[in-house]
């Protein structure tokens, strides 16, 4: 749900106080943020934001937004607010809005299923396949035939909800989003074949 417009005053007040007397951590924490997001994506973040061109946040995008977290995703907003010449006197409001719109709209357009199903995806997985699934992405390794059987028995919508959640995390923000979801659907493909082989 987004933020109302008194929350988004509020976030404004205090992260422009902030900016005032910008500290060194802060200074890297905002390195940080920008590191994150990298360049391609907040050429689209910026141009979105602060452009009328009719640019779209990718869904690749979209996960390096979820990855820094709302408070960076709208303390970038301020610092450039804050910043950038051009924009210094303008009603800051509307920006804040459309900022926290961004974010809620690549909440929703990254986000696995509900957390009950999650769980029981989880669960129904368990730990150490996840963790072969995980290396097989990530490292090339290999993926067992006990867990192939498991990820097949626990269908396509629970192994790409799984990925998606691992992919809004931090420790995932130099993966490239959409190369993980296909390889992570390819992983599941080459199992279910593998499963079908076995009784033919």
């Amino acid at each position: 749900m987004a933020k109302s417009s008194s929350c988004i005053v509020l976030l404004a007040f205090f992260f422009t106080t902030a900016l005032a007397t910008l500290t060194v951590r802060e200074q890297r924490y905002l390195s940080e943020c920008a590191s994150t997001v990298g360049e391609h994506c907040g050429t689209q973040f910026y141009n979105k934001l602060f452009s009328h061109n009719k640019t779209s946040i990718t869904r690749d995008c979209c996960y390096k937004i979820l990855q820094t977290g709302y408070s960076c995703h709208i303390q970038m907003t301020v610092f450039i607010l804050e910043t950038n010449p051009d924009l210094k006197n303008v009603d800051r409001i509307p920006y804040l809005t459309k900022s926290d719109n961004m974010f809620q709209k690549c909440d929703r357009l990254t986000k696995p299923e509900n957390q009950k199903f999650l769980s029981q995806c989880v669960e129904e997985v368990g730990s150490a396949c996840r963790e072969e699934v995980y290396n097989k992405l990530v490292r090339d390794g290999d993926v067992s035939k006990q867990c192939c059987e498991k990820l097949v028995k626990a269908g396509l919508k629970c192994h790409l909800s799984l990925a998606k959640a691992l992919l809004r995390t931090p420790p995932m923000k130099d993966i490239d989003a959409i190369k993980f979801l296909k390889k992570n659907k390819k992983v599941y493909n080459d199992c279910k074949n593998m499963d079908r082989e076995m009784f033919m």
